[in-house]
């Protein structure tokens, strides 16, 4: 069944669209699309997503590779497939949205819809509210090297443990960025997983593990949490000015007027001494970055300087998500700040 905007497969993924590479699936859904795979009902329903960014190939994998098993759960389970458009194009798996489109991933909740995806994403939440999910995993990629790791945008055990299924490495993210966990965050455990780089086998493996984990789980604990765990947070966004041409690796040209080191994405989840260089500036110019902490604050100056033409950091921080491709430098950030917290007490 499908509406003009997303498909809606209330009884399980068709029998037509199994056994089909991920590409080919795509090319047979062409929209946004929610499926329902009947359960037992002795539990509460679950959720997961992919390809709210349609680069990150490696959760539509894993959960061709759940559903290929056919199997019953003990709840109904419910999958949504994103942006199917921008994961077709130019090959597949090369954009994390179109240039005329919005990002998918961050118009959930938004209410008042006006476009396609706005449609989709208010069509899909309804429905997802409707059926009281208790929980949705949310599985993306990352576009430079980090580990594994969850994000939540709440403490609360539930929520925590629903994470440590598949990691004990933790975010804590509080930008509100009208991200389908945010959307649901009030009334379910609603996380984000980090796979590291797509087509990566162990990528792949990693979230099928933890999805094993979480569907073959009973009701998941509210009242304490159950594993121990690292928590960073306080998050604060950092990008490159509009205005400023940069690459990452190389040397400054009459083209570039900022080099990020091409290695700088190794120190993603390392925490980093000021001091350290990021990257290198034309003589003379101004700085590169604009820092913005979850108020929408300008925070650059705490955090950066420009320094003999170096671009150092001036406050000890551990960098996340750095990206190593100018697309997702523009489309989302050059890579987030965070400090350790101190996780609750088991």
């Amino acid at each position: 069944m499908s509406d003009e905007v997303h498909n809606w497969f209330p009884d399980g993924l068709p029998d037509d669209l199994h056994g089909l590479s991920p590409l080919a699936l795509l090319e047979r859904l062409e929209r946004p699309t929610l499926i329902r795979v009947p359960g037992t009902g002795e539990q509460a329903p679950r959720a997961a997503a992919t390809l709210l960014h349609g680069d990150e190939s490696t959760g539509l994998m894993a959960l061709q590779k759940i559903l290929e098993r056919r199997l019953t759960y003990r709840f109904d389970f419910y999958v949504v497939i994103g942006n199917v458009r921008a994961a077709l194009a130019d090959g597949g798996f090369r954009h994390r949205y179109l240039d005329d489109q919005e990002d998918f991933n961050r118009i959930w909740g938004l209410g008042d819809p006006t476009t396609h995806l706005r449609l989709a994403a208010d069509g899909i939440l309804q429905r997802l509210r409707d059926a009281q999910i208790e929980s949705l995993i949310d599985i993306h990629n990352n576009s430079g090297n980090n580990p594994f790791y969850a994000i939540i945008t709440r403490d609360r055990p539930v929520v925590v443990n629903t994470a440590t299924f598949f990691t004990t490495t933790l975010l804590f993210w509080d930008m509100q960025a009208h991200t389908l966990m945010e959307a649901l965050e009030d009334e379910c455990a609603a996380i984000a997983v980090e796979c590291g780089l797509p087509s990566r086998p162990e990528s792949l493996a990693f979230a099928v593990d933890g999805l094993r984990r979480y569907l073959g789980a009973g009701p998941m604990k509210t009242t304490d949490v159950r594993r121990d765990y690292d928590l960073l947070g306080g998050i604060r966004k950092v990008t490159v000015r509009p205005e400023v041409a940069f690459r990452f690796g190389g040397e400054l040209a009459d083209d570039v007027d900022f080099v990020v080191d091409g290695e700088a994405d190794v120190h993603n989840f390392v925490r980093v001494e000021p001091g350290h260089v990021l990257g290198h500036v034309l003589p003379g110019a101004a700085m590169p970055l604009m820092v913005i902490d979850h108020t929408g604050a300008d925070v650059t100056g705490e955090h950066f300087d420009v320094d003999n033409g170096r671009v150092v950091i001036v406050k000890e921080a551990t960098p996340v998500m750095m990206t190593r491709t100018e697309e997702a430098a523009r489309k989302d950030c050059l890579f987030y700040l965070a400090d350790e917290l101190a996780p609750p007490r088991l």
